[in-house]
């Protein structure tokens, strides 16, 4: 039986970026990665994606508005969020979700291992005793 979840959605305005995030995640085994170049449009078929890159320009005062629009949007899936201007990762595990918010001045193996942490998560069964949906921690 497949997997009802769609590989990852990667947005990106960026095309050399879209192709890089494409073929690692290729090279990660994954056959289904699907790219847009705007949060802005209706990702309701797409809706149960297990993981979503976000590496686009975004001024910092919209930071927070997209990040919420995708957590809403992909309410199940692993997402990675590139922030502008600084290299720190916030990470907020919720609803057997990981949320990580990383820098672009990040070193890009950081970068890689993030990712690859976020599509193993994925790919894990969830555990038998789940926090409550409300629960969340955020570490920084």
């Amino acid at each position: 039986m497949k997997s009802p979840f769609i590989a990852c959605v990667v947005f990106s305005d960026y095309p050399i970026k879209t192709m890089a995030y494409q073929r690692f995640l290729s090279g990660l085994g994954e056959k289904c990665v699907y790219s847009f170049r705007s949060i802005d449009l209706d990702f309701t078929e797409l809706s149960r994606a297990r993981l979503v890159i976000c590496d686009m320009n975004i001024m910092k005062e919209f930071e927070e508005a997209a990040l919420s629009k995708l957590e809403r949007t992909f309410h199940t899936a692993n997402i990675l969020f590139l922030e502008e201007d600084h290299s720190d990762m916030r990470v907020k595990f919720s609803n057997q979700r990981d949320i990580c918010r990383l820098g672009k001045l990040a070193e890009i193996n950081v970068i890689h291992s993030t990712l690859k942490e976020l599509l193993l998560q994925t790919n894990r069964k969830p555990k038998k005793n789940p926090r409550h949906r409300d629960a969340q921690i955020e570490q920084t």
